[in-house]
């Protein structure tokens, strides 16, 4: 069993990239349990709930919970986080929904993410009004898509209360001013928390901060982006935070790969946003690693990325001769030319892969 006791180091565990073609954003972090640069597996991912545990028990304390949180992550970078704290939740006994935004076709709130790679972004509506909206990113870089949406959605919920979580905020303070002066202004009471201490001098550094426009990105109603069957092209749509709201874990019933109660092992390659199944599989398979096949474009740095597979469809996967054997791969069926390309570039490479067929009938061992 993880006992996830393990600290987590900053300098060891959070690398400071370079972006390729995205003036707005030259400079990237990323994180060790998001798996995108090496694997990650259940012992690591133990780790890091663990501290987000304490993190979370920490704002509860400082805090007292109005009603049942609305988790919210955002598409790719925010979904293994915002999943971690469902799951943390739902051991705690606390009830609470779970959704995340998605690029793909789908019913819901879309808004643009203007410094992002992939700016169009779907989040499906919240079936119920929540007591507080929680936003759990991994980094906050200038605070403006997080402020924009959590005003249109109390807006739209008529609600006052949200917190904030983020394992690392790398803002100026003068993005830091606008975030609190536009959030009082609306008469929101928030609060922010994150797992590294706020503005450390190695972060500071290299993230480039830009005033940006203060107008509100574009959010539209669901009729213009309702494709006409959502759910087609993903595995297991009802269970998907991309789609609807989760209820909490332990109700929930996890994927299951069609080989039954087959232990895997080695490398579990996900494509984009199916890195929200491969994080329950990765944890009920303890000799099972996940590597995240990724929309983000980062530059070879011979420190962090040694190696990068270009996949046809904007994604990459990065160093992938230190992945292990044998090779799993899964990917959506919306994403099937992606994973498709990268079976064949892998095949290309040396590396005999196995293309995952999820199904729900079962939840998986250990969860």
């Amino acid at each position: 069993m993880f006992t996830g006791t393990a600290p987590i180091h900053l300098t060891k565990e959070v690398y400071h990239l370079k972006r390729e073609n995205n003036v707005r954003r030259r400079h990237a972090i990323t994180f060790s349990c998001l798996g995108k640069l090496c694997s990650t597996d259940g012992a690591d991912l133990c780790r890091w709930k663990s501290r987000l545990e304490d993190l979370l028990c920490g704002a509860l304390t400082h805090q007292p919970l109005a009603g049942p949180p609305l988790i919210i992550g955002l598409a790719e970078s925010g979904i293994i986080p915002s999943a971690l704290f469902h799951q943390i939740l739902g051991k705690m006994g606390i009830r609470a929904g779970w959704i995340c935004s998605t690029r793909r076709p789908a019913c819901g709130i879309r808004f643009v993410e203007s410094h992002s790679h992939g700016p169009e972004h779907i989040l499906p509506f919240p079936p119920a009004r929540p007591g507080e909206l929680w936003f759990v990113e991994d980094e906050i870089t200038t605070g403006r898509t997080l402020l924009h949406l959590s005003i249109s959605l109390c807006r739209r919920l008529h609600l006052k209360r949200v917190r904030f979580f983020a394992f690392l905020d790398t803002r100026a303070s003068h993005h830091h001013v606008r975030f609190r002066a536009r959030l009082r202004k609306e008469g929101i009471v928030f609060s922010t928390h994150t797992l590294f201490p706020a503005d450390p001098p190695s972060c500071e550094a290299v993230v480039e901060h830009r005033d940006e426009k203060d107008g509100f990105p574009a959010i539209e109603s669901a009729d213009a982006v309702i494709s006409h069957e959502p759910e087609i092209g993903w595995h297991l749509p009802r269970l998907r935070p991309g789609l609807r709201n989760q209820p909490p874990p332990a109700v929930r019933p996890g994927p299951r790969h069609k080989s039954g109660s087959r232990r895997l092992t080695g490398s579990l390659l996900a494509v984009g946003e199916a890195v929200d199944l491969a994080l329950p599989l990765v944890q009920a398979n303890p000799d099972l690693h996940l590597r995240h096949i990724t929309l983000s474009p980062w530059e070879i740095d011979r420190k962090y990325i040694f190696d990068r597979m270009d996949i046809p469809g904007g994604y990459y996967l990065y160093n992938p001769q230190s992945l292990q054997p044998p090779f799993h791969l899964l990917y959506d069926p919306i994403d099937a030319s992606v994973g498709e390309a990268a079976a064949e570039l892998l095949s290309e490479a040396g590396f005999a892969v196995e293309i995952l067929n999820i199904t729900g009938n079962h939840p998986l061992p250990g969860l």
